[in-house]
């Protein structure tokens, strides 16, 4: 591409005063060889073992830095930037890796934690050896306790017929479209996004800017044709976009995923995009399979995350066995072409012995075989005054009109569990009307135990992709009195 196109703009950055840079397809070759060929020494040195620990942002560097290191055939593990290092070490350790780490620089000046000089870490393989090393890992969003690491073992090599993949053709992905990046790239997302955009000749943008208003004056001013949002994101954009939907204009497709979006929420994006620009998909960072569906669908099919993509779904019982028709169950997935090494890669998730896997949800299929997703198993919760779903009734209570966002989280106190409910109002003076939120619950979750302790906060703790920080939601609790 460098040699056909060398002053087409591969990557563009765009500062958060709205100032952009362009970086050729030239000058994206030379800094990813250079990188590589660094990358390839110090996997000399530890015997080709070496694993580069990237903090990852929204930035030009850590897409080099990903490349690079995919370019030199070394393991990368790009991270969130702020994990805590006691718990990066664990994740490390339980994936076979060494939990310690060296700090190593790359050449530059030092300009800023994420910058040209900024530092890494290396680690090392601690496992025998099979010959083979995955090309790069990611972590699961930790939220049940410490993250884990998922291998990708086949995404390093250029195949024109892979590029773009089956899930982002279906999106309205086109090639040589332009492309924004707003997620961080350590999501499975965003890190497929960044390859396949390269590879794929498009321009990609990359910023950090996530005031509403500036983020849709990068949409209009690059006319941008292609993004993924999470529905944190899509929550935060909508009144500025309800303001200026003419600034979406350029949009072929927008692709959310991560996160159940609520139904008010979904609607409302696509009252301004039409059902064939906007694309929900259902799937985890093990990538034991997808679904996807996309607006014109959800309309006939409310609340569905839609069907399987080269994905057959399975609603199971507690041994993996199908149910029968209209029973809620565990999904599970199995992907075509998935492997043993697949499988085997992530031992945490239950899998039968025919190859389905379940990620830990529980939903059904409709008779036209259109997936729901309920909650998390793990989120089913019984107290006292009975039996609350915690993912459910947050996205249920996410969907009144008078809160903005909500969270439940299990407390126990002595032996004893009782739920708790934290609150963010619309309108930040107004106090909850417990007794219509109950009522409000009621009719669409029916024998839910309701959360008898809440708080009311200005923001929930979340990842940057949205999801909820169960420990942070749990030490607000410890360290205010409920109202």
């Amino acid at each position: 591409m460098a040699a056909e196109s060398p002053d087409h703009p591969a990557i563009t950055t765009v500062g958060a005063d709205g100032s952009y840079h362009e970086v050729t397809y030239q000058r994206l070759l030379k800094d990813v060889s250079g990188l590589a060929g660094l990358f390839s020494s110090w996997n000399r040195d530890m015997d080709g073992d070496a694993v580069i620990c990237c903090p990852a942002s929204v930035s030009i560097e850590t897409a080099k830095i990903t490349l690079a290191a995919l370019c030199a055939d070394v393991t990368v593990f790009p991270h969130a930037p702020l994990i805590d290092t006691q718990v990066l070490s664990n994740a490390l350790s339980h994936a076979g890796l060494s939990g310690h780490t060296r700090r190593v620089r790359i050449p530059g000046p030092p300009e800023t934690d994420q910058g040209p000089g900024a530092a890494i870490h290396l680690t090392r393989w601690e496992l025998p050896s099979d010959g083979r090393r995955p090309r790069y890992l990611l972590a699961t969003s930790g939220s049940t306790g410490i993250p884990k690491l998922v291998p990708f073992w086949n995404f390093g090599g250029y195949d024109p017929r892979a590029v773009p993949d089956i899930v982002f053709r279906t999106c309205k992905w086109r090639s040589g479209q332009k492309q924004l990046i707003v997620l961080p790239l350590y999501h499975i997302g965003t890190v497929a996004a960044l390859i396949q955009g390269v590879l794929d000749r498009n321009q990609v943008f990359l910023t950090t800017r996530q005031h509403p208003e500036e983020l849709l004056d990068t949409i209009a001013d690059h006319q941008i044709e292609w993004l993924m949002l999470t529905p944190n994101y899509m929550r935060h954009l909508l009144p500025a976009a309800k303001r200026h939907p003419e600034r979406l204009n350029s949009l072929n497709g927008v692709l959310h995923t991560a996160l159940p979006c609520p139904a008010p929420l979904k609607q409302a994006w696509l009252d301004l995009l039409g059902g064939e620009r906007v694309f929900e998909m259902y799937g985890g960072t093990e990538g034991v399979g997808v679904t996807v569906i996309n607006g014109s669908e959800w309309t006939e099919k409310r609340g569905s995350v839609g069907r399987g993509l080269l994905t057959e779904v399975r609603i199971g019982d507690a041994r993996g066995l199908e149910c029968g028709e209209d029973g809620i169950g565990k999904i599970y997935l199995r992907r075509f072409g998935a492997s043993a090494r697949t499988r085997s890669a992530t031992p945490w998730l239950e899998s039968t012995s025919d190859g389905f896997v379940s990620l830990g949800d529980m939903g059904w299929l409709d008779e036209d075989g259109y997936l729901y997703v309920f909650d998390r198993a793990a989120n089913q919760t019984a107290t006292a005054s009975g039996v609350t779903w915690l993912g459910r009734l947050s996205l249920v209570l996410r969907t009144h009109p008078d809160i903005l966002d909500a969270e439940c989280v299990a407390l126990t106190d002595a032996g004893r569990v009782e739920v708790g409910m934290l609150l963010v109002t619309r309108d930040p003076r107004a106090v909850p009307d417990l007794a219509e939120l109950k009522r409000f619950c009621a009719t669409q979750v029916g024998g839910h135990a309701f959360p008898r302790i809440h708080l009311q906060v200005d923001e929930i703790p979340r990842s940057e992709i949205g999801k909820p920080d169960a420990t942070a939601i749990k030490a607000i609790f410890d360290s205010l009195s409920p109202r």
